[in-house]
């Protein structure tokens, strides 16, 4: 294979078809960005070899820590496409001030791993995928409402203590600090804020939650108001809330240790697979 040959453009609507069709291909491998193809098609990046769409790349420009995953179509493997892959995105995620990259591969396939060791990328931590499919959950009337740009250093503070608890108990997170509000969040936050909703208490926000497409991105709740039963509810509220826009099944993602796992399990939701989240340093 001739490196010129290749060329990377962001996945345009004409090539959705096409695009599906290779994901399906290998459906284990294939099944995130399939997610993306139908959320958020614009994340995509088509790799095409001559004139024929040959792999995918999810790539995320976020900073300090970027997020991208590879895939490469079966009968395209083995010839150095997803390396080329891999420097086109470490590449432009340098330029944009990226100091780590993020990438998820399916704990059961040796060959991604593989890659990933190839590439240096390290294991970080582990999450099963997880699926409801059932009725709406019967439910008392909640002080929840949607979330404002007036809500953000409160919801910020708030997730970003919980999450950070969350991983010093999993252990797998040993540079784990509490995230500082700033402006980019705050904005893409605010951009969001159809899809983020406030529990409150006694007046005071007590839990914020985060929908993606059919997914429930995060739920976290006050450290100090935890154990009082507000997770579960807030849980099963937005779970509702899916449901009301019309999905019929309920994706989410929970770290491999973290206590949650025993209340999503009581929910309904089952296991698909794990995934293993590797890490990797870049050096200027």
């Amino acid at each position: 294979m001739d490196p010129s040959d290749i060329r990377f453009e962001q996945l345009k609507e004409r090539d959705y078809p096409i695009a599906r069709e290779i994901l399906q291909q290998d459906i284990d491998s294939g099944e995130d960005l399939l997610r993306e193809l139908s959320n958020e098609p614009e994340s995509l990046t088509a790799t095409f070899l001559g004139e024929k769409l040959v792999a995918l790349a999810q790539i995320e420009k976020t900073i300090p820590q970027s997020y991208l995953v590879v895939y490469v179509a079966p009968n395209f493997r083995g010839q150095g496409i997803g390396s080329a892959i891999d420097k086109y995105a470490e590449n432009i995620l340098q330029e944009s001030g990226t100091a780590s990259i993020m990438s998820a591969i399916h704990a059961n396939y040796d060959s991604s791993l593989s890659f990933a060791r190839k590439h240096g990328y390290d294991h970080y931590y582990s999450s099963a995928f997880m699926v409801r499919t059932g009725e709406p959950f019967p439910l008392e009337m909640l002080h929840v409402r949607p979330y404002t740009d007036e809500d953000y250093l409160a919801s910020q503070a708030l997730y970003a203590k919980a999450f950070h608890e969350m991983r010093v108990r999993v252990g797998s997170f040993p540079n784990s600090v509490i995230a500082m509000p700033n402006e980019n969040n705050r904005k893409s936050w605010k951009e969001d804020s159809k899809n983020r909703f406030v529990y409150m208490e006694d007046g005071e926000i007590a839990a914020h939650g985060h929908l993606h497409g059919n997914e429930l991105g995060s739920i976290s709740v006050r450290t100090d108001l935890q154990g009082r039963g507000i997770g579960k509810k807030f849980i099963m509220y937005l779970c509702n809330e899916l449901y009301q826009r019309g999905y019929e099944t309920i994706e989410l993602w929970c770290v491999v240790g973290n206590y949650a796992r025993n209340i999503y399990d009581s929910f309904g939701f089952k296991e698909k697979y794990i995934v293993e989240f590797q890490h990797k340093t870049l050096h200027k």
